[in-house]
């Protein structure tokens, strides 16, 4: 990644990168998990289920358009060391079998009936997040390089 926009989405589009993702809980406490996630449409993908009657606070997050945080990284110094970190508003989407299964594919090793079942359940929810400000920055040889940040969705990586 040397900064640039295109080099952040291709970043973003290899295979197998979790991202970090934290929000807070109704009662304010801090709620971090690592998700599965595809980069499309200026915002970031994901599928939440929806576990047995508790509240989700991602989903709590994305039904009440608060804010998330987002962190994609790779850490294998000295060689490579990648973060992109984003905040921005959540939201609730429509159910996209389509778009579950490309975000299910970058993981798994191959498509079947169960994960197609899995991606057509009730019990999970289809959200996203608009990065609407963050950072991207490498560290090759663990070398200091320039900090790439925006704060508005326009300069960000995901502006068209």
């Amino acid at each position: 990644m040397d900064g640039s926009i295109l080099a952040i989405q291709h970043f973003l589009d290899e295979p197998r990168l979790p991202a970090g993702v934290a929000t807070t809980t109704g009662r304010g406490t801090p709620a971090l998990a690592m998700m599965w996630f595809v980069a499309e449409e200026g915002r970031l993908w994901f599928h939440t289920p929806v576990s047995d009657g508790r509240p989700s606070p991602f989903l709590a997050a994305a039904r009440e358009n608060r804010e998330v945080a987002v962190m994609v990284a790779t850490f294998d110094p000295p060689d490579d060391v990648r973060q992109v970190r984003m905040t921005g508003p959540a939201r609730l989407e429509a159910k996209d079998v389509s778009r579950i299964r490309r975000i299910y594919e970058r993981y798994i090793p191959a498509w079947s009936a169960e994960w197609a079942e899995h991606a057509a359940s009730p019990d999970a929810r289809l959200w996203s997040m608009s990065p609407d400000r963050g950072m991207a920055v490498t560290y090759p040889g663990l070398e200091n390089r320039p900090v790439f940040r925006w704060s508005n969705a326009a300069d960000g990586p995901f502006s068209p």
